[in-house]
């Protein structure tokens, strides 16, 4: 077998490997996240898994929504902005 195919059939055995794994729960997501502490603001982050653990994912208006598409956007009782009162870019929390 030439070195050509062995390399191709090691490539292939990699991917395979890479795909279809049971362990989707714990995947990170890699888009770009906003999260905040209790007492902080709205910050990004580059994956899902890069948000510190205590922080709640910021969501609504120019940030998008929840990265958990069983998570829903509520407005964030912590901020003076609120989207029923003309704030359409109020970032609102996760839940």
């Amino acid at each position: 077998m030439n070195k050509f195919m062995r390399a191709g059939l090691v490539l292939g055995a990699l991917l395979g490997t890479a795909c279809g794994s049971d362990d989707d729960e714990d995947a990170c997501v890699q888009v770009a996240v906003f999260a905040r502490s209790a007492t902080g603001s709205c910050t990004s982050y580059p994956s899902t898994c890069d948000v510190p653990d205590g922080y709640v994912e910021c969501c609504g208006g120019f940030l998008g929504g929840c990265s958990d598409s069983e998570a829903r956007c509520v407005d964030d009782t912590t901020d003076s902005c609120s989207p029923a009162s003309g704030g359409a870019d109020c970032p609102g929390i996760c839940q």
